[in-house]
């Protein structure tokens, strides 16, 4: 485990207390949820033409559902309870209960783009088909469609005790509303990120790219892009983060968030700012807990390579914004934020508590697509 030391002019026996401090705390707070959240939990992947489910360590596979014709699974996601299964297929998403009533995934009346599932599965909030990037709310049980006045793009529902509110993010702001009064907003964060913006479950907090200062030695320089996580409190108190990590999804507990740093999947500690990382992989899903993540690599190949325990290696270039032209001409497509790997594909099993020079786990040799992992309950 890697402690990232915000200050890069901090000494070195600093930073190894910290470690030690850090790696301590992760073990005493993991190491037993670990084991259970492990032996109840499944995962779900794409193999050809159908879906299939297994234990978490990869046995008992059984096929789950057959996919459309020509589906790409680009992105698998569930809830906190792991009772709805949501999926994006050529850019399209599907939606299907886990408690075996259905036996087909269902198209959602939603248009390409971002899709989020609150702690209960009981409904998504995706980008509408109407012109822009506007929010819309399916009910999963009703079927009912709520359109919001807001922006899409990082939208979450979350709940404060009865109330179900929507968190997301403009030009002016970070801002909540309320599903059951809209017009009215509250003030959750008073500079909008650049991009990247991603609340937790729970509405507590956020990750987002800003512009922060950064520093050579103790002269400070530029700010520089950012990944940092910052309170949803109307404060908006930032800590730096993964600095060119994408943020892909947080771990239900609102604790963790899974990570692509160039090469490398990632878990991060948001409130601590300790992070694990496996080079050669690509992040694809996450335990409620944070406990483990999914990862794909090459198939052709054992898991051999360790996590990261020393200086992060150089991140690849990050993609430039989109300019105005691509802006005006539609909704970005950016409901899978970091692509995925191309070429034979196996599913691993990354473990942030334990050594962490181990490698990830093979779970299943074969897979086409993204996958998910199915919290135990």
């Amino acid at each position: 485990m890697l402690t990232q030391d915000i200050d890069a002019g901090r000494s070195r026996s600093i930073l190894a207390v910290r470690v030690g401090l850090g790696l301590g705390l992760l073990t005493s707070s993991t190491a037993y949820s670990d084991d259970k959240e492990l032996d109840r939990a499944s995962v779900i992947y794409a193999r050809g033409d159908k879906l299939y489910k297994s234990d978490s360590k990869g046995k008992g596979e059984v096929e789950l559902v057959a996919l459309p014709s020509k589906a790409v699974v680009r992105a698998l996601r569930t809830d906190a309870k792991g009772t709805v299964l949501l999926a994006d297929l050529n850019g399209k998403w599907w939606w299907m209960p886990l408690d075996g009533s259905k036996k087909s995934l269902v198209q959602l009346p939603c248009g390409e783009g971002p899709a989020q599932l609150p702690p209960d599965g009981s409904c998504v909030l995706c980008r509408s088909t109407a012109p822009g990037d506007k929010a819309l709310v399916v009910n999963f049980s009703t079927g009912k469609l709520i359109p919001l006045d807001v922006p899409a793009t990082g939208a979450r529902i979350f709940n404060v005790g009865l109330t179900r509110r929507v968190a997301y993010s403009d030009a002016t702001g970070v801002w909540s509303i309320a599903l059951a009064d809209p017009r009215k907003k509250t003030k959750l964060a008073p500079e909008p990120p650049l991009r990247a913006f991603l609340p937790s479950p729970d509405g507590s907090r956020a990750v987002g790219v800003y512009k922060e200062p950064t520093f050579e030695g103790r002269t400070r320089t530029d700010p520089v892009d950012t990944l940092v996580t910052f309170a949803l409190d109307g404060q908006g108190a930032r800590r730096k983060g993964i600095r060119n990590g994408v943020p892909l999804e947080w771990s239900q507990d609102s604790e963790y968030v899974l990570v692509q740093d160039g090469p490398a999947a990632c878990l991060m500690r948001t409130g601590g700012g300790q992070y694990k990382c496996w080079k050669g992989f690509t992040a694809v899903s996450i335990a409620p807990d944070g406990s483990y993540a999914l990862v794909l690599g090459n198939r052709d190949i054992s898991a051999k390579a360790p996590a990261r325990t020393a200086k992060p290696a150089k991140p690849a270039k990050p993609a430039p914004p989109p300019t105005d032209d691509e802006l005006d001409s539609g909704p970005v497509a950016d409901d899978v934020p970091v692509a995925l790997p191309s070429g034979p594909l196996a599913l691993y099993r990354a473990r942030l508590d334990g050594p962490y020079d181990a490698a990830p786990v093979l779970v299943a040799k074969i897979v086409d697509g993204a996958a998910v992992w199915i919290p135990g309950r």
